[in-house]
């Protein structure tokens, strides 16, 4: 394993991860409603997540060397790329008006309305990281495939 302070990345990393947080804030309805829904505590985790990813998947990197480069456990990195999608699309689907659809419900595992009342930093940020990543790698093979 290499040293932590002997490792480095290229600018194409740090642009893919801060491309993956931009667009992960423009999934939570902008930075400024992130500030008033008082969501904006996910932004080191989503910082950290983004990183995990961008350096497994385009650089390879083992996760023992991609936690001791952030600094987080080897836990926290398997956390992020094992993170699941599902609560966080219930989250955004329902995250600006949670009640309005569900009024005549009191139980939300019948009304199909997520269960979760807040977007808890260490639970959203690997997913929500997860799902802008497959977005953004997803628009760079269409522009990819459309200047061909």
């Amino acid at each position: 394993m290499n040293d932590p302070s002997s490792f480095t990345v290229s600018a194409e990393v740090d642009d893919r991860a801060r491309h993956v947080v931009m667009h992960a804030v423009e999934q939570l309805g902008g930075a400024a409603a992130m500030v008033r829904h008082g969501e904006q505590a996910i932004l080191p985790a989503l910082v950290e997540s983004a990183y995990v990813l961008v350096l497994r998947d385009e650089e390879h990197r083992e996760v023992n060397e991609i936690a001791q480069f952030l600094g987080i456990s080897p836990g926290a990195v398997e956390s992020v790329l094992a993170a699941p999608t599902e609560k966080l699309l219930a989250r955004l689907r329902y995250g600006e008006d949670p009640g309005a659809e569900f009024d005549g419900h009191t139980a939300p595992e019948w009304s199909g309305a997520p269960t979760e009342t807040r977007l808890e930093p260490q639970f959203l940020a690997g997913a929500l990281a997860k799902f802008v990543y497959d977005i953004v790698r997803r628009e760079e093979g269409e522009r990819s495939e459309a200047a061909h």
